[in-house]
């Protein structure tokens, strides 16, 4: 079996790629990235005869497409805007896979797969991914479910790559569509800083003001959950001077882009910002490093109103590696993801979310192995 791992040595790419390569039984591993010098200290870092790489430029599709066509299953860390190539390249040439993030389009592919017979889960990250199987523990702790409010907390600094720096500004972009809510079987566009509600994490994250971002989990949930939820909302945050950058780029119309004169030279003030955040050292600091999970669903069981919570914890930074201690959340979920398929522990076939293929103890199982611990509890209202 040839396992190819897009993104290989990014930021999330590099923990998929060890954890990966610790757990995995596969005959062969290929980091699949443009940085040809890292993914060769990554090789040396592992020690592992089985792992080689390629450089690849993800932007060439008939370059993407000849490397794909040469193994069995693919694991995606690219940055979203790569999903829906890689997804239809994965289909087309009958590779299984996953992804660690996840577009609306990728699920046009099912009908496809099906017939292929092959399995492709976009979304296995921490939110989308860890998430998604939170909210069916939750749901199936339930008799009827009511609603599910999922919230995160991404403890990371600004800009730790121009992918993440991207992310963060577009999830507040005042003109973004895809930031909705689900309620009676309708999905309502938002705007940014919407639903403001406090969220208690664990406690290296503690009490944090969460508000509404565009998530999949909004459009999954209610399709894939396997029972009918009446309400879907996500709400997320940033460290506070990621959330303050925010609210001064939206207050004084950053979003809008209109272009400024600079002695005869027009410049677009968004273009700068990227370009500055990239560029400065504060913007690669924060205090915490880490991941607060948190999901709600209430409903009833037993003819009785409940309320059913699970969160997750996971070690404190300074024992688990500093800043990889965010990573580490994201990258090892879609390693689990794509070890599941491989070993059979999944019986589906399809361009289908987490809720969908994956069973959650299993799940949470395996992340506890990596120190990734998830609870549930259940209180009657």
């Amino acid at each position: 079996m040839r396992v190819l791992i897009l993104g290989g040595v990014g930021a999330v790419g590099i923990e998929a790629t060890r954890d990966f390569v610790k757990f995995s039984k596969v005959d062969k591993i290929t980091i699949g990235d443009y940085n040809y010098k890292k993914a060769v200290e990554v090789i040396n870092e592992l020690g592992d005869e089985r792992v080689d790489a390629v450089k690849l430029d993800v932007n060439n599709i008939d370059e993407l497409r000849g490397v794909m066509k040469g193994y069995d299953y693919v694991i995606n860390a690219l940055p979203f805007k790569y999903d829906y190539i890689v997804t239809k390249l994965a289909v087309e040439l009958g590779l299984s896979g996953v992804d660690v993030a996840t577009e609306e389009d990728q699920f046009e592919f099912n009908d496809e797969a099906v017939r292929k017979g092959v399995l492709f889960v976009p979304g296995i990250g921490a939110t989308p991914g860890t998430t998604n199987l939170m909210a069916k523990k939750a749901a199936y702790m339930l008799d009827e479910v009511y609603s599910i409010d999922i919230y995160w907390a991404a403890f990371r600094c600004t800009a730790p790559s121009p992918g993440l720096l991207y992310v963060t500004i577009w999830e507040f972009d005042p003109g973004l569509e895809e930031r909705v809510v689900y309620e009676d079987g309708v999905w309502r566009t938002v705007p940014p800083f919407f639903g403001a509600e406090e969220a208690e994490f664990f406690p290296l994250i503690g009490r944090r003001l969460t508000v509404c971002v565009p998530h999949s989990e909004t459009y999954t949930l209610p399709k894939y959950l396997g029972k009918r939820v009446r309400r879907v909302y996500v709400r997320g945050t940033w460290p506070d001077e990621t959330m303050d950058l925010l609210k001064t780029l939206l207050y004084y119309g950053f979003y809008e882009n209109n272009p400024v004169d600079f002695d005869g030279v027009e410049v677009k003030p968004m273009d700068f910002i990227y370009r500055y955040l990239l560029n400065n050292p504060r913007a690669k600091e924060t205090k915490i490093w880490g991941y607060g999970l948190l999901v709600k669903a209430r409903g009833s069981r037993d003819g009785r109103e409940a309320l059913v919570t699970v969160w997750n914890e996971h070690p404190h930074p300074d024992e688990w590696g500093g800043s990889r201690a965010y990573f580490k959340n994201i990258g090892i979920p879609l390693s689990i993801g794509m070890q599941f398929i491989i070993d059979g522990r999944v019986d589906s076939s399809g361009v289908l979310p987490p809720e969908a293929v994956y069973d959650p103890d299993d799940f949470f199982r395996e992340l506890s192995r990596r120190g990734i611990s998830i609870y549930s509890k259940i209180e009657y209202l």
